[in-house]
């Protein structure tokens, strides 16, 4: 069965007021600033939306994406597949007015033009889920941190004094 694709631009509002369900995917390759901070920019993600008015009459979309990317790591710089699962729940509002007056639950999705553009809206999303410094776990990645127990560097007592040359000068000069 092939998987359908989420529309780019649809009217929040109207599906709200029908309490419309979505489930499609996002090529990776099409959201260009989530792009900048992967390795390749191969795959798709897994999009599930539920649009509603909630008890307090307030509009909402509630989100769920699931996908693999491809990062490098920073420690050995090799790539590598990174799990990115998430939930989101955005008020729909048409200004910063209502955005502002919105509780707590609900980040704003302030729509412009009547219009929502829903790739924007998880690419975003996405780009908060990231790590800030992407690295294999320390067992898989290929440079090993000399902290790391097993190194090959040298304990503390082996390494060489500095100032031993200093104190065979003072030995020779000191008599006794």
């Amino acid at each position: 069965m092939p998987k359908e694709s989420l529309p780019i631009k649809l009217d929040p509002f109207r599906f709200a007021d029908n309490a419309i369900r979505l489930h499609g995917v996002l090529p990776i390759s099409q959201l260009q600033r989530l792009c900048l901070s992967l390795y390749k920019d191969e795959g798709e993600i897994d999009v599930n939306l539920t649009f509603g008015v909630d008890e307090e009459g307030l509009r909402y979309v509630r989100g769920h994406y699931d996908t693999n990317v491809v990062l490098q790591c920073q420690r050995c710089m090799e790539p590598f597949f990174y799990e990115v699962i998430g939930d989101f729940a955005l008020g729909i509002v048409s200004g910063e007015k209502e955005a502002e007056q919105l509780p707590s639950r609900y980040d704003p999705a302030i729509v412009s033009d009547g219009m929502l553009n829903m790739p924007e809206v998880v690419e975003d999303e996405l780009i908060v889920s990231l790590p800030l410094v992407p690295m294999h776990n320390p067992k898989q990645c290929q440079v090993k941190l000399p902290l790391v127990a097993g190194s090959d560097r040298q304990s503390e007592s082996e390494k060489e004094n500095p100032f031993k040359v200093i104190e065979l000068l003072r030995s020779k000069r000191d008599p006794k």
